[in-house]
């Protein structure tokens, strides 16, 4: 009995200690959407808060589709290693909240050097979008979320950088 004891408090030790495998991110080629939109933008339908930022808005919505098959991503700069964004759809003129990212942490990024350190990512043909950096200057990860049409961005995946790397 002993043996069988200290073989099962081996295993179970062992695999605490090894590094358990990270998910890796989804990859744009699994949300594809069909279609392209062509047509002409639709002027974007500001709300009362988005009025602060009007121009950049509006001056990215006239941009071809960008993202997901017919949305524009308008983005500007909020101070130094920070961007901000949101999610204008070209059909309608609807333009979903978006968020400001401050950029990933230098030291993580010389450790780690992940695969891309733009802040946020997106394809003409996809629903995913990626963020990487630090939401509103906190909480430090990585971020993969899918548009749903009507309704804006969904987190499907958040990974926090560990705590060291998150700002104090």
């Amino acid at each position: 009995m002993q043996p069988l004891f200290c073989c099962v408090l081996t295993i179970c030790l062992v695999s605490v200690a090894v590094p358990q495998p990270v998910k890796s991110r989804p990859d744009f080629d699994a949300y594809k959407v069909p279609d392209i939109y062509k047509g002409r933008p639709a002027t974007p339908i500001l709300s009362k808060e988005q009025r602060w930022f009007r121009t950049r808005i509006r001056e990215g919505a006239k941009s071809d589709v960008q993202f997901a098959g017919h949305y524009t991503v308008p983005v500007w700069g909020c101070g130094a290693g920070c961007v901000a964004f949101v999610i204008v759809d070209s059909i309608t003129g609807k333009v979903y909240d978006g968020q400001a990212v401050s950029s990933l942490p230098g030291d993580w990024i010389d450790e780690y050097k992940p695969p891309s350190t733009s802040p946020i990512q997106f394809h003409q043909n996809s629903r995913l979008l990626k963020v990487n950096g630090c939401p509103g200057e906190r909480d430090c990860g990585l971020y993969d979320y899918l548009v749903v049409d009507g309704k804006g961005l969904r987190l499907i995946r958040k990974e926090l950088l560990p705590q060291k790397y998150q700002p104090q």
